[in-house]
């Protein structure tokens, strides 16, 4: 077994993918190959690195080690840490083109400053780990081409752009792979893999006397994640969640978020009836067929506002709403769910949008999110997912009862209500008037969760959990969690998600 391993040394990769304003990573095996390729033609091009360079591309498509979790980087000439801005689209960056240069008139069209400017991105992302593998576990490298892949290695100082700053090298124990090559069936990521010397050659040929950089053909490697035994990770008893954005509407804000928690339930039963019928499950409704409150295990379908929170650009308004799907509920009953609220448009031959009707402030336009990278970050799955070992509210918890005993009972109530849905008590609680997020009002701000008789309960709290190890979300905890309250998100400590 051998590997090619990869250090970014800035803790940062900077590469465009297909779509140039979109991040690559894992970094394609295939750039890898590129970047040697180019190491080999520009120091001299060395029959020994060439024969390696041979040995290489006949070997099969590599696994693959790389943090799969990272941070979005919305990098341009000056890069910018705005990790936390809400709409994180691609930043775009004017640049002077290069031009056909057969059409200059003069040397002053040649300045940067009097060519016309096109626009580009440079799209990066921060990954937990700064070290990738290229791993062969079945092959061997012959000691031939040992010390030409290692002089090879040596050469290539950057991968992707030129800022993105690499160390290479040879390493023969490299850690388990985090991606392992499969068939087009199975696959969860789709990737480039190593084209032949051959090919490249003559696709460098021909751009050189065409003067310019020509669209060419790619090989694809199918891959997924290794299916080894791990240890699951600690998760609530809510499976997933359904995104909605909004598309049109008035303007909501988070303390709105208990009323349109309501406004959504109410909807989503109605349109049961009507398109799918009677009798609405108890899963969706939270009640059994006799109207007593539902005992179900794992719950029933919980309705969050979603708010713009936790980044220094951050206003509280509600971008969309979530529906908490509980873990024993089937494919096919989302998939009835979906129907209700998005019925087919046989005319327009596309499911027509969900219009929420809010009283005298109009109607709130709903569409699905089925983008996997949304670039409004609060509508990203992996914003309330995780998983992460600390997490904070955004909307606050309401306890079961008043606590007696002060701030200790209280403690221990929220405790309890981690372990009510399924995840692990936590090692700490921290209790307090406010958010972590920025962005979110204090506790008391937040309209009371009305109980039954006209009462309501009014013990709210924001709080911070730590627990010994990740666990996945979505959290939602206390007396309102299915109907938006105790909203929570991960935490990193030193600063907003």
């Amino acid at each position: 077994m051998f590997s090619i391993a990869i250090r970014y040394l800035c803790g940062w990769a900077s590469a465009a993918s297909n779509k140039k304003e979109e991040p690559e990573w894992p970094p394609h095996p295939d750039r890898v190959f590129m970047a040697l390729v180019a190491a080999w033609a520009e120091t001299g091009a060395d029959s020994d690195e060439e024969n390696c360079l041979l040995f290489l591309q006949a070997l099969h498509a590599p696994k693959i080690s790389a943090s799969l979790n990272y941070e979005l980087h919305a990098a341009s000439t000056i890069f910018r840490r705005d990790l936390n801005a809400e709409e994180r689209a691609p930043v775009p960056v004017y640049v002077p083109a290069n031009g056909d240069r057969r059409e200059m008139k003069s040397l002053i069209k040649l300045m940067p400053s009097e060519r016309k400017r096109n626009k580009r991105y440079f799209p990066a992302v921060i990954p937990e780990s700064d070290t990738v593998y290229l791993i062969w576990p079945g092959a061997e490298l012959p000691a031939e081409h040992r010390a030409a892949l290692e002089r090879l290695c040596a050469k290539v100082g950057y991968l992707g752009d030129t800022s993105s700053l690499v160390q290479m090298w040879v390493e023969d124990n490299p850690p388990p792979p985090t991606l392992v090559p499969t068939d087009e069936r199975h696959y969860s990521r789709r990737l480039r893999v190593f084209r032949t010397l051959g090919e490249l050659t003559t696709d460098y040929e021909r751009d050189k006397e065409a003067g310019e950089y020509r669209p060419r053909t790619f090989k694809w490697g199918y891959y997924r994640e290794p299916e080894e035994e791990k240890a699951p990770t600690p998760s609530s008893h809510f499976a997933e969640l359904l995104v909605l954005r909004r598309t049109a509407g008035p303007t909501l804000d988070i303390t709105d978020a208990l009323w349109l928690a309501k406004t959504l339930r109410d909807a989503a039963i109605s349109l049961w009836e009507k398109h799918i019928g009677p009798p609405v499950p108890e899963w969706l409704s939270g009640h059994t067929s006799e109207g007593e409150r539902s005992r179900r295990e794992n719950g029933h379908l919980a309705f969050v506002a979603l708010p713009n929170v936790g980044h220094e650009h951050a206003d509280g308004e509600l971008k969309g709403v979530a529906l908490a799907i509980p873990q024993d509920v089937t494919k096919d009953e989302q998939t009835k769910l979906l129907d209700a609220l998005f019925p087919w448009d046989e005319q327009t031959n596309e499911a027509r949008p969900l219009e929420l009707t809010l009283g005298r402030l109009g109607v709130w336009r709903l569409e699905q999110e089925t983008s996997s990278f949304p670039r409004m970050v609060t509508l990203r799955k992996s914003v309330w997912l995780g998983p992460a070992e600390r997490w904070a509210t955004v909307t606050p918890i309401v306890l079961d009862r008043y606590p007696k005993k002060g701030e200790s009972e209280a403690e221990e109530m929220v405790a309890a209500a981690c372990e009510r849905i399924a995840l692990p008590r936590p090692r700490e609680v921290v209790l307090m008037p406010g958010s972590l997020f920025t962005a979110v009002p204090p506790a008391r701000r937040f309209p009371a969760l009305p109980k039954k008789f006209g009462k309501t309960r009014d013990q709210h709290t924001h709080a911070l959990l730590i627990f010994d190890q990740p666990v996945r979300g979505p959290v939602l905890l206390g007396a309102g969690r299915y109907r938006g309250y105790g909203l929570c998100r991960p935490y990193r400590s030193g600063g907003d998600e």
